[in-house]
């Protein structure tokens, strides 16, 4: 499949528009970590000011272990997206991807959308991002290292997304070779390769696969946030193939929960994401076994909305109910959050564990 720059480039707006929708968010009607119930501790015996959330990604030292999720890039109207979520980044001290970076391998005009972050966000982990179909083939392992190069990445998120690619209208439908696709980028990067999803989840079988192919890190991007399939079915005609799909399959996949007890019980690190909407969602990923927790949706409105200073609002607010959270279940660090098991499955959840043989 040949892109078309000029298609690639409205594609990004077309997306931001959509996306700002609430109905497109499936977190609006059901949250997945509603079922997560972290256990109270009454008797804490330290002070709040000592708990110490600082966590350590890809050589940095963060305040929290928190991902702005990749997000955007390749339209000139992204630029100060991503520069305002950049900027907050910094001030804050978390960590930060950018949206797919196919559109500037095509045009170079574009680079900066995407560059503007590194510039920015100088002192924290910078993430670069291509979908897995531009990184098949024999060109995969090259727009690989261009991306990286692009924006002085400090890793390359490689994203999963065959459901948003099949109902996408221009999207790929062929995805042979990913596996060894992603072999060969992980042995030719000089730096780590993060495999995520998009909104569907990875289950434990799968990051096992990734893992033996030299994957260290798993972003499982579950089921409960921004849905892509509606996103991209928005874009076809009401009534169609694609445009009915788009909503048969809008909850597909398995919840992010789900997903980070899965793959945490793997010797790889974890980032949960998918539909973390509070810090209290990101502390319950982190009480789950992710190492990281990462958000797109409440940064994005914020940047988009308030610029900067809206983005370190939420940033804030997230690290505080994180920490907040950790004092309660009587953790003081990152890691006596995640290492106790300090929570309880109810509902839906519970019985989904179950199923998957998931013992508490």
């Amino acid at each position: 499949m040949i892109d078309d720059p000029e298609e690639t480039s409205q594609r990004k707006i077309e997306h931001i528009m959509i996306a700002k929708r609430d109905d497109v968010d499936l977190s609006t009607t059901r949250s997945w970590f509603e079922h997560v119930r972290l256990l109270h501790n009454p008797l804490p015996d330290a002070s709040f000011d000592d708990v110490d959330l600082s966590w350590k990604f890809l050589g940095y030292e963060l305040r929290a272990p928190l991902l702005i999720e990749g997000m955007t890039g390749g339209h000139e109207a992204t630029l100060p997206i991503n520069r305002a979520l950049a900027e907050a980044a910094q001030a804050e001290g978390v960590a930060i991807g950018v949206g797919s970076q196919r559109a500037a391998l095509k045009n170079e005009d574009l680079v900066r959308t995407y560059s503007v972050v590194r510039e920015t966000a100088t002192e924290v982990p910078v993430i670069a991002n291509l979908g897995i179909s531009h990184v098949i083939g024999d060109e995969g392992p090259d727009n690989a290292k261009r991306a990286v190069d692009m924006i002085d990445a400090d890793a390359l998120a490689i994203h999963l997304n065959p459901l948003q690619e099949i109902i996408q209208p221009e999207g790929s439908v062929d995805f042979s070779g990913s596996l060894v696709a992603i072999r060969d980028v992980v042995r030719e990067l000089d730096v780590p390769v993060i495999v995520k999803e998009v909104g569907s989840g990875i289950s434990k079988e799968t990051a096992l696969v990734l893992k033996k192919a030299g994957v260290g890190i798993i972003d499982v991007a579950g089921q409960g946030g921004t849905s892509w399939s509606l996103i991209e079915g928005e874009r076809s005609p009401e009534g169609s193939v694609r445009w009915v799909a788009s909503r048969r399959f809008a909850d597909w996949g398995l919840p992010t929960p789900l997903a980070v007890m899965e793959v945490s019980t793997l010797d790889v690190e974890v980032i949960g994401s998918g539909g973390v909407r509070s810090g209290l969602d990101a502390a319950k990923c982190l009480a789950l076994g992710a190492h990281m927790a990462g958000a797109a949706r409440p940064f994005f409105i914020r940047a988009v909305e308030e610029g900067s200073d809206g983005v370190r609002d939420e940033l804030n607010k997230f690290i505080f109910e994180m920490k907040l959270a950790a004092f309660l279940t009587g953790s003081l660090t990152v890691n006596q959050l995640r290492l106790t098991k300090k929570y309880l499955l109810t509902g839906p959840l519970k019985t989904l564990a179950d199923e998957r043989h998931i013992f508490i």
